[in-house]
């Protein structure tokens, strides 16, 4: 390629440039010239626009108004320069100025066949000298994205440079440099930000984290789409849920050393199989204990790890009766009905059809009441059978007449109470679901208390004001967001449907004072409560009342979730909420707190019935 020269320049890069026509052409390779230097009448086609880090696309449609300029100006060196280096071909390849250079290749193609350039060429340098010259040029221009800058920090560290040194060279805070390697070191992260213009690279490389799990990074890419507010908790339960797993996994492998089979479901174990805390052996009816299975075949385990990352193995034989256990509901059945027979009734199968359970019958057609095993004692179709309550090892004696019509009795109109298997399994089902709920519990109620740490680290600046949504709620970035319009509706209302938790905190307000940043109340005299004396100062404004009521009242559901039972007691807490419990959680909804998924069960106890097939089971049957 040839090209011209203006004789005799020296100018760098913000230098006026030379105007005097060039009479011959030069070298670029010429190593007596002083670079940079100024170069005239360039074809832009002939320059090379490789190795950007910035991607320019199709430049008629991203920059138009470039465009625009350059048909009606050309690119104008006092305005705008393009900067190249020469490569050992003798091509100038652009390093800053690669837009520019993409509409004069247009423009030339299109509009102006004769539009040349000019363009400064620097001494051909390191690519991590190029590509901190295109950062500098690009960071700071409207329209960099995310993808842009973590791909120039990826390549900056290809070039053996650190976070320290990337941060220092463009002079951006290493803690983005961090965060934008992360991004473009994690493929899925990295894909994402295209789909994700305005999330900035901080929080695009939180999800960075969970790029070898697509489930769960794909779910936190579509709470950065959806609501950016909810990312922080939600990456709180995968890492648990994450931390959990491994536990399991180790203990799994801790027990298969051991040489236990491994299950999947203490509540759902195959037909034969039990837990060891059921069985006891075949002569007598004392639990047993692991320390007494331990040579068994049968031997196996279930591992639950809580969100604590407490562990319990639950112990198990899956062959009861191949080994010579038997079940501690067995083993009460044959001592009930061993009973029995040392009192002279007879026993009969449970599905006789000629029997009929004396709760059900009538003496005779005058009795106002039905019988008792007492008083049918000596009816010659007196006899009894025996089964487990299902829960333990209770056995349950059901006393029956068998031929009742024969002797005269007259059954009750009420259809029998039959347990059926579809109970069983409901109820199974309850039981795993209030492990795993109240699991979660715990965990939303540490998440929960942060986000209300946030939303009142800035209270005497809130105003009460505006609407707030979930994705304006106040973060600690931004703690003087306003509260919902009709907060003295809810403060008014929390006097009457959340009087049992108010009742229970007052006077001290222990947790009000804590979300208010105020010292711990001591004593019993009410004047002397932190919030007594804050407010008998007459300083505060009407917003900041405002505050300090929603604090109490905030403060008083909080302490009533520290009481112990709470924690571990399904019925307690989402099972069966309160009056109190299902305005609270309102409440929370409505001031832009995410509720976590258990948390939602308090005013939508139907939120969860597509996790737990025993719900769905249960509402087909109430449907039929």
């Amino acid at each position: 390629m040839t090209v011209t020269v203006a004789t005799g320049s020296t100018a760098g890069p913000t230098s006026e440039p030379t105007t005097e026509a060039a009479t011959e052409p030069t070298d670029i390779h010429d190593t007596a010239r002083t670079y940079p230097y100024y170069l005239r009448a360039v074809d832009p086609r002939d320059l090379r626009m490789t190795g950007n880090t910035r991607d320019v696309g199709e430049i008629r449609l991203t920059r138009p108004d470039l465009v625009a300029s350059v048909i009606e100006h050309g690119v104008d060196p006092t305005i705008s320069v393009i900067n190249v280096v020469p490569d050992e071909d003798g091509v100038l390849r652009v390093i800053v100025g690669f837009s520019r250079t993409a509409a004069a290749i247009t423009v030339r193609e299109n509009e102006n066949p004769d539009l040349t350039v000019g363009v400064f060429v620097h001494q051909p340098g390191t690519r991590r000298e190029h590509l901190i010259a295109q950062g500098v040029e690009n960071i700071h221009r409207r329209g960099y994205t995310s993808a842009e800058e973590a791909n120039l920090y990826h390549q900056l560290a290809l070039e053996d440079l650190d976070d320290q040194a990337i941060a220092q060279a463009l002079s951006r805070p290493v803690e983005q440099v961090r965060a934008g390697r992360a991004v473009a070191g994690n493929p899925r992260t990295h894909a994402a930000v295209q789909s994700l213009p305005d999330i900035d690279l901080m929080m695009l490389a939180k999800i960075a984290e969970f790029d070898d799990d697509e489930q769960a990074h794909q779910r936190l890419v579509d709470i950065l789409a959806t609501c950016p507010v909810d990312l922080d908790y939600a990456i709180a339960s995968l890492r648990n849920r994450r931390e959990r797993l491994a536990c399991e996994a180790a203990e799994h492998a801790r027990l298969s050393e051991l040489g236990y089979t491994l299950v999947e479901d203490d509540e759902n174990l195959p037909d034969g199989a039990a837990r060891l805390e059921e069985l006891c052996g075949a002569d007598d009816a004392t639990p047993m204990q692991p320390a007494e299975h331990t040579t068994c075949p049968g031997r196996a385990a279930f591992v639950f790890v809580d969100s604590d990352l407490d562990v319990e193995v639950v112990e198990c034989c899956l062959a009861i009766a191949d080994n010579g256990h038997r079940t501690l509901a067995e083993a009460a059945v044959a001592a009930a009905e061993a009973t029995l027979r040392e009192q002279g009734i007879r026993i009969v199968h449970p599905d006789l059809p000629t029997a009929h359970d004396l709760w059900r019958l009538f003496a005779d057609g005058q009795a106002g009441r039905t019988l008792t095993a007492e008083e049918h004692a000596a009816c010659p179709g007196h006899a009894a059978y025996v089964d487990n309550s299902g829960y333990g090892a209770n056995a349950i004696v059901h006393y029956v007449c068998d031929e009742y019509a024969h002797h005269g009795h007259v059954p009750h109109s009420s259809a029998p109470a039959v347990r059926t298997e579809r109970d069983r399994a409901y109820e199974a089902g309850e039981r795993k679901r209030a492990r795993d709920n109240n699991s979660e519990w715990r965990v939303a109620k540490t998440a929960r208390r942060e986000w209300l740490t946030d939303f009142f680290a800035g209270w005497r600046k809130r105003q009460p004001t505006a609407k707030t949504t979930r994705k304006s709620a106040p973060k600690a970035q931004n703690q003087s967001a306003p509260l919902p319009a009709k907060i003295q509706q809810w403060l008014a209302l929390s006097s009457v449907l959340a009087s049992d938790y108010l009742t229970d905190a007052a006077p001290a307000h222990r947790y009000a004072c804590t979300l208010l940043g105020l010292a711990q109340p001591t004593g019993y005299k009410r004047e002397d409560n932190p919030i007594t004396v804050l407010l008998r100062k007459k300083t505060t404004t009407e917003p900041q009342a405002i505050m300090i009521r929603l604090a109490q009242v905030i403060g008083a559901g909080e302490e009533h979730w520290d009481k112990a039972y709470t924690d571990g007691d399904a019925d307690a807490s989402w099972r069966r909420p309160s009056d109190d419990a299902r305005f609270y959680f309102a409440l929370l909804a409505a001031l832009g707190y995410p509720l976590s998924p258990v948390e939602e069960l308090i005013n939508n106890p139907a939120a969860d019935v597509a996790k737990w097939p025993h719900l769905s089971a249960a509402e087909d049957d109430q449907a039929a």
